[in-house]
């Protein structure tokens, strides 16, 4: 008797397992895609090709090697990105997302940039990479506002989260940590806070919905308005928000729970995850 073909759009991980994967994307994303771009420390010029190229080579790189990783098929992930969603959850995801942004640069704003030459230096090699951005704006709008938020998404919410949901491990628990791989993935403590808690929001919008695609416009949102201010204002240091304004802060994530709130009573009796 010929035995079931195994259901790929069934793959679980286990926390160490979505360790692993969190570490295998880090090294793809960080050194693999550092690699394809050392040509362009000895022809600067190159740097207008290497720079989405690096990020395609080492996300797609994590991608493949994820997928077998985690015993899962391209076909499951195609599945999710594609998947429908009405207009008013769209609309809800995006209001919640702008509510929660203060309070996601509030975070970052947390971690001093001075107080000791490490934080310091890290700080300086921080803006440096970014700034250099500057010189190479098609690359780095390419780069940031639209393969980022694509392979990052499929990475961290389509496979990560969705391993870690369908191994049974509790939603909160599973949006939590597949948030902090996200935020460590960025090697850096400003974005950790930042980007780890925008994180949890994708991760939550995404466990709700299903939807690979309604994340990926947020993030490609989030990194759209980050990349228009850089721009703008020639810094990566100007927010869209007060981090100050602790009355503003708060009330915009009262806001924000109050929608989170919506989208979840709005998604009772959607499929649940297994």
């Amino acid at each position: 008797m010929n035995n079931p073909s195994p259901d790929f759009s069934r793959f679980k991980l286990s926390i160490p397992k979505a360790l692993g994967a969190a570490f295998i994307s880090v090294v793809c994303l960080q050194l693999i895609a550092s690699a394809v771009n050392i040509p362009s420390l000895y022809w600067k010029e190159f740097f207008h090709l290497s720079l989405p190229l690096s990020f395609l080579v080492g996300g797609g790189l994590a991608i493949f090697v994820l997928i077998h990783f985690a015993q899962t098929s391209w076909a499951s992930i195609v599945d999710h990105i594609w998947k429908p969603t009405s207009i008013a959850l769209i609309f809800l995801s995006i209001i919640l997302y702008l509510l929660m942004l203060p309070f996601a640069e509030f975070l970052g704003s947390m971690v001093p940039t001075e107080g000791s030459s490490f934080l310091e230096n890290l700080y300086k090699n921080m803006t440096e990479t970014f700034e250099m951005i500057f010189d190479y704006k098609i690359a780095g709008f390419i780069t940031i506002c639209i393969l980022a938020p694509i392979i990052e998404e499929i990475i961290f919410r389509g496979i990560v989260l969705r391993g870690l949901l369908q191994n049974g491990t509790s939603p909160y628990a599973a949006i939590v940590l597949s948030s902090l791989f996200f935020g460590l993935a960025h090697m850096n403590p400003w974005q950790f806070l930042g980007a780890g808690f925008l994180g949890a929001i994708f991760g939550f919008v995404y466990y709700r919905t299903q939807s690979l695609w309604l994340v990926m416009f947020l993030h490609a949102l989030n990194n759209t308005i980050s990349f228009i201010y850089m721009m703008k204002y020639g810094t990566i240091e100007e927010s869209v928000s007060d981090p100050n304004d602790f009355v503003g802060v708060t009330l915009f994530f009262v806001g924000a729970l109050f929608v989170g709130w919506t989208i979840f009573k709005l998604t009772e009796n959607q499929q649940k995850w297994i």
